[in-house]
């Protein structure tokens, strides 16, 4: 045990601690989607933390003086992360609740250990890659539909639950492109605000100049609750950003994907009565949660 709290830098806390600012985001979500639309959600959100990041990034003084090529690298991982992957993400919160589409959305180090490995040359461990298998586990775990729901796998496979699994998957390519515009320059808020300003913009275009993207809608209730989340998120974001430019992608990503174990606990705490965390997904996530341990001890 002293071995892995030897082995924790500043790059691993800070993914760690946006594990847990963004577990808040999940219950935040669930909450705003019972009166609000996936889109509306997460416009508001990106909106909320884009801006955010280019003000403070202006006050700082390193918005004025970026270069092109690196705010086009941010801009296009936000695309693919905030953009694509956060709609996913949303539409699989709202079908299958927090406790399951969190869990199954921390799948994502899988794909960013392989991605990292392919794409950066990063040579992830014979460790790191058990913690990869525990993942896989608890996500095929958490994927069977619960008794009594009366819906077969493929049902599951066909319908909900590919949009997390997706989602999973955006959300392990983004830190990648991300990557290659931290070569250029080591601005963290910099690249918060272009990708998810860029990310916005995206949504915007795709949602009012082809259709996609699915009805606009929000009321006051869900636009407090869309508010809340962009807050939590963009200091998860903070802190995630943050923890690419001093570590590797196999290593801070899984880390930062340690939150559906939070979020499983928020449920259970908070939302009981929308609904409930059985053993089996407490024990799936828990599982997917030690597959990142893993990870981390023994990078």
């Amino acid at each position: 045990m002293s071995g892995l709290f030897s082995s924790i830098g500043l790059a691993e806390i800070l993914a760690l601690g946006s594990s847990v600012t963004y577990s808040c985001t999940f219950i935040f979500l669930r909450q705003g989607l019972r009166s609000g639309t996936p889109l509306a959600g997460v416009l508001i959100m990106d909106a909320i933390v884009g801006g955010l990041a280019l003000l403070a990034a202006a006050g700082r003084g390193t918005l004025q003086t970026s270069a092109l090529v690196p705010i086009l690298w941010f801009a296009l991982a936000g695309c693919v992360g905030q953009g694509l992957g956060q709609m996913a993400s949303f539409t699989g919160i709202q079908r299958m609740g927090v406790s399951r589409a969190a869990p199954i959305q921390g799948s994502s180090p899988l794909w960013s250990i392989i991605f990292a490995a392919v794409i950066l040359g990063e040579r992830p461990g014979l460790p790191v890659w058990a913690g990869v298998g525990a993942v896989v586990f608890g996500v095929g775990l958490l994927s069977q539909p619960a008794k009594g729901e009366g819906r077969s796998l493929r049902d599951w496979l066909q319908g909900a639950l590919v949009f997390p699994l997706v989602a999973s998957v955006l959300f392990a390519v983004m830190p990648v492109v991300a990557k290659f515009g931290f070569a250029h320059q080591s601005t963290p808020l910099v690249a918060i605000g272009a990708a998810f300003g860029a990310a916005t913009g995206f949504l915007l275009a795709s949602r009012f100049g082809i259709g996609l993207g699915g009805e606009l809608r929000a009321d006051g209730r869900a636009l407090r609750w869309f508010a809340l989340a962009g807050l939590t998120t963009t200091a998860s974001a903070g802190l995630f950003w943050t923890s690419l430019t001093m570590g590797d992608v196999s290593i801070v990503m899984p880390l930062s994907r340690m939150g559906p174990l939070w979020a499983v606990g928020w449920s259970y705490l908070f939302l009981g009565h929308i609904e409930r965390v059985t053993p089996r997904i407490f024990f799936a996530a828990t599982i997917i949660v030690a597959g990142g341990v893993l990870i981390m001890a023994f990078k």
